[in-house]
């Protein structure tokens, strides 16, 4: 694979455990990149496929918890924001995560674009936790951002999980399709909003004309 990089490393670590420990682990890395962390959200969860197609761990249960993972990640995030507010930014532990710019970047995205934005930031991981932690600090209703966030995450979730699973020992080409794939599935999820958003808008004028 060339050059050791750190998602290999947190893929290695992961393929490395099995049962209980392994379900652990996905659903506290998977946790922390809800929170913002440079950590590889995709990697741990081809991870988890492999260790289902290696019998470690049960398929159902590497999506059960792959989604437990990402929805328990920004879901606190969210709340951290809707709680403290602005005053998150200034914590040390924020700090360097959550810069102004990207905090400003994600507020102009939201406003007036809420149900979108939130199924779309799932599949944006450098603005996705600065734009639930705005979420929060706009008091976006949390029923709108949870079901957005769940709906992506019940896309995004098993696809990287099923990947791993079918591709199996063809690992590598899991890394190369992970380099590449995010770009074409937002393309893809976006082509289908304006799809439905045409859809949608069609019947209406049909309907008004009749």
């Amino acid at each position: 694979m060339g050059n050791v990089t750190f998602a290999d490393k947190v893929f290695a670590f992961v393929v490395g455990l099995s049962g209980l420990q392994a379900y652990g682990a996905i659903l506290l890395i998977l946790f922390a990149c809800g929170l913002g962390l440079p950590i590889p959200e995709d990697i741990t969860l081809f991870a988890a496929g492999f260790l289902a197609f290696k019998g470690r761990i049960s398929l159902s249960g590497a999506i059960v918890v792959g989604l437990c993972g990402v929805l328990i990640g920004d879901t606190f995030i969210y709340w951290i924001g809707r709680k403290f507010g602005l005053k998150v930014l200034s914590w040390p532990v924020f700090r360097k995560v959550f810069t102004p710019k990207r905090i400003k970047k994600a507020e102009e995205k939201i406003r007036g674009k809420a149900r979108i934005i939130c199924f779309t930031a799932r599949f944006a991981p450098g603005l996705r936790a600065p734009i639930y932690l705005t979420s929060g600090i706009l008091r976006i209703p949390f029923p709108v951002f949870f079901m957005m966030d769940a709906f992506a995450a019940m896309i995004s979730v098993p696809v990287w999980v099923c990947l791993a699973y079918f591709l199996g020992e063809k690992i590598e080409k899991i890394f190369e399709i992970a380099k590449t794939a995010k770009q074409g599935i937002i393309i893809l999820i976006l082509i289908l909003i304006v799809g439905v958003i045409f859809v949608s808008l069609r019947r209406r004028f049909f309907l008004g004309r009749s």
